[in-house]
């Protein structure tokens, strides 16, 4: 009875590993035909003053398209999840060196972002362009103090915080429509307001011991507005308004990948447009579920950093949070406890932070031989 158990265990296993090696090269062949600019933004490289949102698009044929193709991609992670029996799927031993730096790495990008579209005089992305007016250059500085914080990691969660603020405020510059597309800010203030990136001073991490009972959901927020931000985006940039895609892939006609190469003319530039969209709402929506958001990060990490390497610098500055975001749903995104508590409030009330600063400043006692002892 055991060897037979022990060979329907091994049919089932073999059964697993051959259906996951055919979702991934399926997984794989996707990849290779989708729109790659599905994830550049467009209204970055236009004048999007000429490309207003067509709200009454909103019901078009391509919204019907965008559920078809979101339920496909849905069903089939819950078909993996169900083959693998894991949520947290993929899990190989790398992440656990990656995850010490998951907030910093976030918390950095986010601010070196924020620096250079402040410079600009823009809010968050290029396409929010501010008034040079009271309104605008206190977006500016703000943003700064902002960046200032998280890339220091000096009172990161203040900062944090006055990036939620920042994001409140620019409602008084903008259309809600256009603030909704960075809703992916409110939710890197929200997991940096919980779970920081620094080791706090010890009378402060005291304070901020609540704060430990709400790190998945602070993780939570991040998934569900970043997904979010990315189904506004799909819509506001391509689906409700593909003239604006159009007008992009004038002036980079490389992305239309089947026209351009294969001469496919009947893959004209609004199809293409119209995919590239439905194609990233679907993401959003994927990002959304919650089902195996480490594979979904995963595929997206493929078209976030081609079109890098095709657009000018200001694509990779301003996609630098949305990688620092990647960053941590791989890590926690499936559903896994960051444990930041114990790893930067605890040790701020045993006292780490003492020896740490005794470490810096050199040992008063230490004789000059000592210093640099010699190497055998």
């Amino acid at each position: 009875m055991i060897g037979a158990k022990a060979g329907s265990r091994s049919d089932i296993s073999h059964t697993s590993t051959r259906t996951l090696r055919w979702f991934l090269v399926l997984l794989t062949v996707v990849l290779a035909i989708s729109p790659v600019t599905a994830s550049a933004h467009v209204r970055w490289f236009i004048d999007e003053e000429n490309y207003p949102p067509r709200w009454d698009r909103l019901f078009a044929f391509s919204t019907l398209l965008v559920v078809g193709v979101s339920v496909v991609i849905v069903g089939s992670l819950l078909l993996l999840r169900r083959i693998i029996g894991n949520q947290h799927f993929p899990n190989p031993p790398f992440l656990a060196y990656m995850e010490p730096s998951a907030t910093t790495l976030l918390a950095v990008h986010t601010g070196i972002s924020l620096v250079f579209f402040a410079s600009q005089v823009d809010l968050f992305v290029h396409s929010l362009q501010l008034d040079k007016g009271i309104i605008g250059w206190t977006l500016v500085a703000l943003q700064i103090v902002v960046a200032i914080t998280l890339i220091t990691g000096l009172i990161d969660r203040v900062g944090a915080l006055l990036l939620v603020i920042v994001w409140l405020l620019g409602l008084l510059a903008f259309s809600p429509w256009q603030m909704v597309d960075e809703t992916l800010y409110i939710g890197i203030g929200i997991v940096l307001i919980v779970l920081g990136r620094t080791i706090p001073p010890r009378a402060i991490a005291r304070r901020l011991l609540p704060l430990g009972d709400y790190e998945r959901q602070s993780i939570s927020a991040l998934r569900l507005l970043a997904g979010f931000s990315f189904l506004s985006v799909a819509f506001t940039e391509k689906l409700l308004v593909p003239e604006a895609g159009v007008a992009f892939l004038a002036d980079h006609p490389n992305f239309n990948v089947l026209q351009g190469y294969l001469g496919l003319e009947w893959w004209t530039d609004y199809r293409f447009t119209i995919a590239a969209g439905v194609v990233e709402a679907a993401a959003g929506i994927a990002l959304l579920s919650g089902i195996m958001t480490r594979v979904v990060i995963l595929v997206l990490l493929v078209p976030f950093n081609v079109t890098v390497a095709f657009l000018p610098p200001i694509e990779l500055l301003g996609h630098l949070p949305i990688f620092g975001i990647m960053y941590v749903l791989l890590l926690y995104g499936s559903g896994t406890d960051p444990h930041v508590r114990e790893k930067m409030l605890d040790p701020a009330l045993r006292g780490e932070m003492n020896e740490r600063q005794e470490h810096l400043g050199g040992d008063q006692h230490e004789s000059p031989g000592d210093e640099h002892p010699a190497i055998p």
